[in-house]
């Protein structure tokens, strides 16, 4: 299939659904491991359950291409919003532990899934020259969405009322679905490879800039994993922070720099530096201000705030260097390729939840940020050897 190029209206639709899907999917995002721990019999156990959703969310990655193939991205995507919605308006709904749990697994699946759809959506539309630019305009979009929508849910929540934040999910999400289902009809994907997982692995295991930005693309969403689950429950629990101060003020503040910083280091990249060099300053900054937060004893909004800005700072950078990078590696039709590094994301928030609460089994909760800022430093030899794309 030809590029399509940025001035097709389509693409610019597959922006606005993306901040409608982002919105969506931000809103309950950091009360989430609040929300389902109140189902469950210890907060020990909360790490399993994101570990659980990840495994079906890489089982359906596994699946995407096949799915793909034969449906297409376009019934695919309508498929998974629909069921989004309906999944979303049940967990507002209901409050009966053996139903919630499900649920809640089935959401965060399929919130995967739907990112996945317009990825591949967005990787038609792009051309290699300015892969850089587009997909920092791509992550700034989503991070405008994820900076905002806290806010919203801190000022929507009174008294651990979550049901409103998920039924406000579930209206974004409704109106992504209408966006593709009006504009979309006619959309002609690539064609969607099936390519045997041996193959795939064999590819990746040879190439080493390949294999080395999957890598990094790994650690990157190991400390997601750890942060979006540990943080929130610690600030509130142990440092005795409001959760509507977690959501209205630190949140925010420290979401800013995908904003402020992911287009600009994108064109950085396309035009100037190349990746290398940010890669490893970004990881530098992720692992150095991480493991500070393990010396934090005082409950101060405005420093936690300023430290998480800063851990978010080197992750904006780390974020938009690995998709750039890698997208410059392959094309839309390498289905099997971008399923791969999707996997690795869904692999790392099997493996970061286990980890976590394997970690929280031997040491004192602060220390979890120390473990994580010192796994952060080993994708330094990675990030140095790699080829630059300038």
């Amino acid at each position: 299939m030809p590029k399509i190029t940025i001035k097709n209206p389509l693409f610019f639709l597959v922006y606005l659904t993306s901040f409608l899907y982002s919105f969506h999917y931000s809103l309950p995002l950091y009360i989430e491991s609040s929300f389902i721990t109140q189902f469950l019999p210890t907060e020990k156990m909360v790490g399993l359950i994101f570990a659980t959703a990840a495994v079906f969310t890489s089982l359906f990655t596994f699946l995407l291409p096949r799915i793909l193939r034969r449906w297409g991205n376009y019934r695919a995507t309508l498929t998974a919003m629909g069921l989004e919605v309906g999944t979303l308006v049940a967990l507002a709904t209901f409050t009966n532990p053996i139903l919630i749990i499900p649920l809640f697994i089935f959401h965060q699946t399929l919130a995967s899934i739907i990112f996945l759809n317009l990825d591949h959506f967005v990787e038609s539309f792009s051309e290699d020259s300015a892969t850089g630019g587009i997909r920092g305009t791509f992550m700034t979009v989503l991070n405008v969405a994820t900076a905002i929508a806290p806010s919203i849910a801190g000022l929507m929540l009174t008294d651990h009322d979550f049901w409103k934040v998920y039924l406000a999910g579930a209206v974004f999400m409704a109106l992504a679905f209408f966006v593709i289902a009006k504009n979309f009809k006619n959309y002609q994907g690539p064609h969607y490879a099936v390519t045997p997982f041996r193959k795939t692995l064999a590819i990746v295991r040879k190439i080493h800039d390949l294999h080395s930005i999957i890598f990094m693309h790994f650690l990157l969403s190991f400390f997601y994993a750890w942060m979006v689950i540990y943080t929130p429950l610690y600030m509130n629990k142990y440092m005795g922070i409001p959760i509507n101060e977690i959501l209205g003020i630190i949140t925010p503040i420290a979401l800013l720099p995908f904003i402020f910083f992911e287009v600009i280091l994108g064109k950085i990249a396309d035009t100037r530096l190349g990746e290398k060099e940010i890669l490893t300053a970004g990881f530098i900054v992720m692992a150095l201000s991480t493991a500070v937060l393990s010396l934090v004893t005082s409950g101060s909004v405005l420093l936690w705030a300023g430290l998480l800005f800063m851990t978010r700072t080197g992750a904006s950078a780390v974020e938009v260097m690995t998709e750039s990078y890698f997208y410059k590696q392959i094309g839309s039709e390498d289905t099997h390729l971008i399923t791969f590094m999707r996997m690795i994301r869904s692999t790392a928030y099997i493996i970061g939840p286990l980890i976590g609460s394997l970690v929280l089994s031997f040491i004192d909760y602060r220390f979890l940020f120390l473990v994580l800022g010192i796994i952060m430093l080993t994708a330094i030899p990675y990030s140095l050897t790699i080829k630059d794309t300038r």
